[in-house]
């Protein structure tokens, strides 16, 4: 499955394998996003997610992977284990770090205050 909306200039992409989204999860995860746009107010920002379970039906075996791309630079974090909301909050914090790194230099032009 794969959905696509826009969220506040982010053009959001969700391919799910073995898993059906319901809209209350695809809410968090875009609310989840919109959280990073503070980092970074330029133009053309993507944010790919991920998200299967594996067939082998064990524990951790949900795997969830975020690429949040902006141009010149994107950042990439993944979680596998066995709670959704769990790895959607590990791994949007993992991207936050990222942006932090890379767009909080006062002199990015890019960074919204």
């Amino acid at each position: 499955m794969s959905d696509q909306k826009g969220l506040d200039d982010v053009r959001l992409s969700i391919n799910a394998v073995n898993i059906t989204v319901d809209d209350a999860f695809r809410d968090r995860i875009a609310q989840a996003l919109v959280k990073l746009r503070r980092y970074y107010s330029g133009d053309l920002i993507t944010a790919e997610v991920f998200l299967r379970i594996e067939a082998h039906g064990g524990p951790n075996d949900k795997s969830l992977r975020i690429i949040y791309g902006v141009p010149g630079t994107g950042a990439f974090a993944e979680e596998e284990g066995d709670n959704w909301d769990t790895m959607l909050h590990t791994v949007v914090g993992k991207l936050k770090h990222q942006l932090e790194r890379k767009f909080t230099n006062s002199q990015n032009s890019y960074r919204q205050h």
